[in-house]
C-alpha cells in the first residue's frame, strides 16, 4: 500500500527516530506515529514558546505596575523560606529511587528471568559478584524492596514536613484576620472577615506549603519517568506525552473560567454572612432583608453549581485524554517488540514508568488547580486585610512578620476604630 498522506522526508524520518524499518504498507502505525512523533511534539512546543512569551510579558507588567504588589508566591517564599529549603532537599532524595524502580524490574526480567545466552548463567554481575539466576533473582527483588522502603521513608518525611508548614502558614493568616477584625465597629464587616478566616485561608495554606514539594517530587518523578523512556527508545517517550498538548490546550481555559467563578463564589459568600449577621436580619419585621438573603443565597447556590460543572468538565477532559494515552503507547511499544527492536524486559520498564507519568501529570495539573484557586483566594483575603485607602502591603498588620515568631501574644488588640 502506497503512503497515506505523509512525506516521504517526514516517513524516513519517522522511521529513523521510531526504528520501524518494517514496510510501507502499515497505515495505522504511520497514523499513529505522525500523531505521536511529529504533530504531538511540534504543538507541544509551540504551546511551550507562548507560555513563556505570555510569562515575561506579565513579568513586564507587574514590574511597571505597582512593587508592593502582594503576590501568592511572594507571601510564602518570605513566611517559609527556610522550611521550603529543607522541602526542597528532601525532595531532591526520591529522584534516586524513582530512577531503581524503574531500573531494576528491567533487569530483573532480562537477566534473573530470561535465559538470553542458553547456558543457565544470567549475564549479570550485582555489585561486582557472579550470581546465578536464582540468587540474582533475590538480590535484585531485595534490591527493589529496600529501595521502595527508603523512597517512602522519604516521601513520608516529605509529606509530614509539608503538613507543620501548612499550619504554619494558616496561623499566620488567620491571626492577621484576627488583628484585622478587632479595628472594625460594623458587624457585618466582622462577619465577612470571620468568613474569610474559615472558609478562604486552609486552601491558601495547603497551597503555599506544597509550592516547592509537589512540582520537584511530582515534576521530578515526570521527568525521571520521561528520561528513563528515552534511554529505552525514543518513540515511547514520545508516544507517553502525545496527549500532553491537548490537556495544556483544554485545561487552562477551563481553569481560567473556574478561577473567575471562584472569586464570584468568595464575594457572593462573604456577602450572604454580612446579611446573615446584620442586627435587623431573619425578623419578620423586615421583609425586604428576608428577600435579599434569598437571592442572595439563590446567587450562591449558582455559582456552586457552575463551580461543580466545571470542575467535572476538567476531570473529564483529564481523564479521557490520560486513558487515551494508552493506545500510543501500546500501539509503538508493541510494535517495536515484535520487529525486535525492543526487548520485553524494556518495554515492562516502560509501561511501569508510564503508570508513575499519568499519576505525576494528575498532581502537577491538580496542584496547578489549587495554586489558581489559592492565587484567587488571597487576593480576596489581601482585599478583607486592607484598610480603606491604603496602598501597597505595609499597612497590612501581621503579614510581614516571620511567621515562626508568631503567636496570639503578638496579636494585642487594636484600638476600635483604628485606621
Amino acid at each position: 500500500m502506497p503512503l497515506l498522506f505523509t512525506p516521504i522526508v517526514v516517513h524516513d524520518l519517522i522511521h529513523r527516530v521510531a526504528g520501524l524499518d518494517g514496510p510501507h504498507g502499515h497505515w495505522w502505525m504511520e497514523l499513529v506515529s505522525v500523531l505521536a512523533l511529529v504533530v504531538a511534539p511540534a504543538w507541544t512546543g509551540w504551546m511551550a514558546l507562548r507560555l513563556a512569551w505570555r510569562t515575561l510579558r506579565e513579568r513586564r507588567r507587574r514590574g511597571a505596575g505597582n512593587p508592593e504588589e502582594w503576590r501568592l508566591e511572594r507571601f510564602v517564599l518570605r513566611a517559609t523560606l527556610r522550611p521550603q529549603l529543607r522541602l526542597l532537599l528532601l525532595s531532591l532524595l526520591t529522584l534516586p529511587a524513582a530512577w531503581l524502580l524503574l531500573e531494576i524490574p528491567k533487569h530483573i526480567i532480562n537477566h534473573a528471568l530470561s535465559d538470553a545466552e542458553g547456558d543457565g548463567h544470567p549475564g549479570m554481575a550485582f555489585l561486582g559478584l557472579e550470581l546465578g539466576r536464582v540468587e540474582l533473582l533475590f538480590a535484585l527483588c531485595a534490591s527493589y524492596l529496600a529501595v521502595l522502603t527508603l523512597g517512602g521513608l522519604a516521601k513520608y518525611a516529605v509529606n509530614r514536613t509539608r503538613g507543620g508548614l501548612n499550619e504554619r502558614l494558616v496561623r499566620r493568616l488567620r491571626l492577621a484576620v484576627f488583628r484585622r477584625a478587632r479595628g472594625e465597629r460594623s458587624p457585618e464587616r466582622r462577619a465577612a472577615l470571620a468568613a474569610v478566616a474559615v472558609q478562604e485561608v486552609e486552601p491558601i495554606g495547603y497551597a503555599g506549603a506544597g509550592l516547592v514539594a509537589v512540582p520537584f517530587v511530582q515534576g521530578g518523578t515526570l521527568l525521571t519517568s520521561v528520561a528513563f523512556l528515552l534511554l529505552q527508545d525514543a518513540a515511547l517517550a514520545l508516544a507517553a506525552l502525545v496527549m500532553l498538548p491537548v490537556q495544556l490546550t483544554l485545561l487552562p481555559r477551563l481553569q481560567r473560567r473556574l478561577n473567575a467563578k471562584v472569586r464570584e463564589r468568595v464575594h457572593a459568600t462573604r456577602t450572604l454572612g454580612g446579611l446573615l449577621t446584620a442586627p435587623e436580619a431573619g425578623t419578620a419585621e423586615h421583609p425586604p432583608v428576608l428577600l435579599r438573603q434569598m437571592r442572595q443565597a439563590e446567587a450562591l447556590e449558582r455559582v456552586r453549581v457552575e463551580i461543580a460543572d466545571l470542575k467535572g468538565r476538567l476531570k473529564g477532559i483529564y481523564n479521557y485524554t490520560a486513558n487515551l494515552t494508552p493506545f500510543f503507547f501500546f500501539s509503538v511499544g508493541g510494535y517495536l517488540v515484535i520487529q525486535g527492536r525492543l526487548s520485553l524486559g524494556a518495554l515492562v520498564a516502560a509501561l511501569a514508568a508510564y503508570k508513575e507519568i499519568s499519576p505525576a501529570l494528575r498532581e502537577l495539573f491538580d496542584f496547578a488547580q489549587g495554586w489558581s484557586d489559592a492565587r484567587a483566594r488571597f487576593e480576596e483575603v489581601i482585599r478583607a486585610l486592607s484598610f480603606p485607602g491604603s496602598q501597597g502591603w505595609s499597612r497590612i498588620p501581621g503579614l510581614n512578620a516571620d511567621v515562626a515568631g508568631q503567636s496570639p501574644r503578638n496579636f494585642a488588640p487594636m484600638p476600635v476604630g483604628s485606621k
